[in-house]
């Protein structure tokens, strides 16, 4: 490789003869293939089983598509539209699976409504699109079965819809939303099956400002506990079985941007220009976890 350095001298790199030999490993490592969108990507998945590409793509503020490829042939299998309607505002960030991969859920914001819709994996080949019918079949009306107005209004800033969901198992989900017109966080596990709330709808008010949202959800499946954490450090611990059942405590007065669990155990999330870690506090006299995040 030639190269010109800071002092304007004309450099050139010779190959290490010690890896001579071996110049073929390093080859061919990386396959890549160009696959255009139409409308920019606001997030992407990889399924479980590595097959499919889901993506979230927005065209206005009042359309977005979901749409799988297929990574072996990188063709479209599935796409979507959430919204397009001329008096619609959409805000829709991501995509969240089932632990078997097959199915999937998306939480969005249409002007104040909250929905939750599911959809299946799709086969190679299978392009065919799902009937309006169908798809009003395996969506949810939030606002309707929590009986709240549509007076909330999301933070223009940010893709987020104040609405998350997490798969329980691949037949119940965890839901969460903050109603910011009166203040008031929701949350409830939903069966897919039964299509009705398993257990309780829980409420609680926060003290926070109106652009306060719940950023992400996960599921711990070892202790069966949901974690909530909300933009302003607001965080719920909650019974995956039991929903009524949780704990609530400020962790930080940090804004929490993109965040991950690892293993379970801990929380890692980034605050401006930081980067935070989070476990949850254990008693030093009992050795038992105190249900708060520290």
């Amino acid at each position: 490789m030639t190269y010109v350095n800071t002092q304007g001298v004309t450099v050139t790199n010779k190959p290490n003869p010690r890896f001579k030999n071996y110049s073929g490993v390093f080859k061919n490592l990386v396959k890549s293939t160009n696959v255009v969108t139409m409308w920019p990507i606001v997030s992407m998945i990889i399924t479980y089983d590595s097959s499919k590409a889901i993506t979230v793509t927005k065209a206005n503020d009042r359309e977005y598509f979901v749409k799988q490829y297929d990574l072996e042939t990188y063709e479209l299998t599935f796409e979507e539209k959430i919204g397009g309607g001329q008096d619609q505002y959409i805000k829709l960030k991501e995509v969240e699976q089932s632990p078997d991969g097959k199915k999937y859920a998306i939480c969005y914001n249409d002007d104040g409504k909250f929905f939750l819709r599911i959809f299946g994996k799709r086969g190679k080949g299978d392009t065919e699109k799902r009937e309006d019918s169908e798809i009003k079949d395996n969506e949810l009306d939030i606002n309707a079965l929590l009986k709240i107005n549509n007076y909330t209004m999301c933070n223009q800033t940010f893709p987020d819809p104040f609405v998350t969901c997490t798969f329980i198992n691949n037949d119940k989900i965890f839901v969460n939303l903050f109603h910011n017109f009166d203040m008031k966080h929701y949350h409830f596990i939903y069966d897919l099956n039964r299509k009705a709330v398993d257990g309780d709808i829980s409420i609680r008010e926060l003290v926070c400002t109106k652009k306060n949202f719940p950023y992400r959800c996960f599921y711990n499946d070892e202790k069966n506990e949901i974690y909530s954490f909300y933009r302003q450090g607001q965080a719920f611990i909650i019974n995956g079985s039991k929903s009524s059942d949780y704990s609530f405590d400020r962790m930080t007065e940090m804004d929490l941007g993109q965040m991950y669990l690892i293993y379970n155990s801990a929380l890692i999330a980034r605050s401006s220009s930081d980067i935070l870690f989070f476990k949850i506090e254990v008693d030093e006299d009992t050795e038992e976890r105190t249900r708060k995040w520290k």
